[in-house]
Parts: structure tokens; sequence; C-alpha cells
């Protein structure tokens, strides 16, 4: 009898070993989750951050500041084809396509916890809530490779190293590239990975050709295979060559607090030219 209860606890602690695990799913399995969600939505459906909410940090001396790790900018190799000064605007005739926001549509109203989007008085306009460094990112339209695309736009409230980007190539797993424009007159290059990291591609620096932040600036990038060109109000400041993302993707734009609360962008018009 003693043999037969043993024999039975010893089956009962066997089959105790398979009960499924009801632990709550993993932040990998919700970002998997999202990003599948995301890579079958229709092209105009805004991309919003999968990350957690980032921890605050105290607003640094540099620029490379922000909630996480940025890689160390690089130098343009020295096959970076050679570059006209000409404004890109200027030699390509009529754009592929222009929105000047003069209608209001649905395609450009989103709003979460970190940020609002809407069109209204012939902007687009675009709030970043103020939660410090977190990005905020929306993209639209056909999927693009090679082009030159442009915006113009200005930052009536901003401070410090509060960022607009123009965003483009964005593709599944929200891996994008943006030109960066910030409150304190710097531009650089940065891309951004599926893993919810801004690196460096270029570092952030000063340039003349900047106007004061609440005026309109046009900031425009010429991408071209693994190699882009960078243009302020038509001047050319610097090129760079990255492998990372080579494939078409939709643009837009991203916007970063630094601590401003409803820090806003005004863009007048985004258009862009494919290039042959």
């Amino acid at each position: 009898m003693k043999k037969t209860l043993l024999i039975i606890t010893a089956l009962l602690l066997l089959s105790a070993c398979n009960v499924p695990n009801t632990a709550e799913p993993t932040q990998d399995l919700i970002g998997t989750a999202v990003a599948v969600a995301l890579t079958n939505a229709p092209t105009n459906t805004p991309v919003p951050p999968t990350a957690a909410p980032p921890t605050p940090e105290p607003i640094p001396p540099t620029e490379t500041a922000t909630s996480i790790p940025s890689a160390t900018a690089t130098e343009a190799p020295t096959n970076t084809p050679t570059l006209s000064l000409e404004d890109p605007a200027l030699q390509y005739g009529s754009p592929d396509k222009v929105e000047d926001f003069s209608t209001i549509t649905g395609a450009w109203n989103y709003e979460d916890d970190w940020s609002t989007w809407n069109v209204n008085d012939g902007y687009l306009n675009i709030y970043s809530k103020g939660t410090p460094y977190w990005h905020s990112w929306y993209t639209t339209g056909t999927p693009i490779q090679n082009f030159y695309l442009e915006a113009e736009l200005s930052m009536p409230n901003c401070t410090g190293k509060d960022r607009i980007g123009l965003a483009f190539r964005l593709t599944e797993g929200s891996r994008f590239y943006f030109m960066g424009l910030t409150c304190d007159g710097t531009w650089g290059f940065n891309r951004y990975t599926a893993s919810n990291a801004s690196e460096t591609i270029l570092a952030y620096q000063s340039s003349d050709k900047i106007r004061p932040v609440n005026e309109t600036n046009r900031i425009g990038v010429l991408a071209n295979g693994n190699s882009f060109a960078f243009y302020i109000n038509g001047a050319l400041v610097g090129s760079v060559t990255d492998d990372t993302y080579p494939a078409a993707g939709t643009t837009g734009f991203v916007t970063m607090s630094a601590g401003t609360v409803n820090f806003k962008t005004s863009v007048d018009v985004l258009r862009y030219w494919l290039l042959p």
C-alpha cells in the first residue's frame, strides 16, 4: 500500500512540471506584437513609439544627450560622390509630390500619450508633450528610396535640445533615418533602430545657414543609395554614406522634447523629387 502511494505521489509531481507558464508576456513579445500590427497597417497609419518610457536624464552640455545610447559619429568615406552646391529644389524641376497642408484631412491626425499631430490653418502642427528625450514619429505615403526630400518648418516655442527631424526610409520594425534640427541651432543625422535606439551618424553641429528656429527653415536630404547629402535653406551643409537601411520606406517627421511641455513644430510644406 505504501509503495502504491509513493508511485501515485511521484506521478503527480512529474505532471506538475508541465503546467503552462502563466507569467505576463515580456517586453520583447509585446514589442514584436506591435511591430507585426504596424507592418500590416495601411501606409497612412501613424507609427508610434513602441519602447517603454525612458528614464528622464538631466540635459547635458552636448548634443549627444538622449535617453538612449548614441553611436560615435562617423566621417564620410573618401568615395563619397562629388555633390553640387546648387539648391536641389532648383535642379530637379517640379516635385513629384507636395503636401502644403492647405486642406484638413485625417491623413496626419494622430495622438498618443507623448505627441499630437494635426493639420490646421495651413500647417501640420506637431506637439511633443514633454517626456524628456522621447522620440515620437509619424510617416505616411508611398515608400520611396532615392529622392530629394525637404520641408519648410519652424519651432515657435522650443528650448535647448528640443529637436524636429525629417524622417525617411521607414520600414517594418520602425527602422528609419532622420535629419534633425535642434532649437539651439544645430543639425545632425541619425538612424533609429528596431531596438528603439537613436544612433548618431553625423554629430550635431552648428551652421551659419540655419536661421533662428522660430523663423522658417528649409531642411532637405538627398538620398541616393548609401549616399546622403544635407541641405539647409538651399545650401549644402554636409554629406555621408551609410549602408544600414537601403530599402524604400515612408517619409514624415520625428519629434523629441528635451523637457519642453508641448514643444511645437509648424510644418508649412513637405515635398520630394524622385531621382531617376
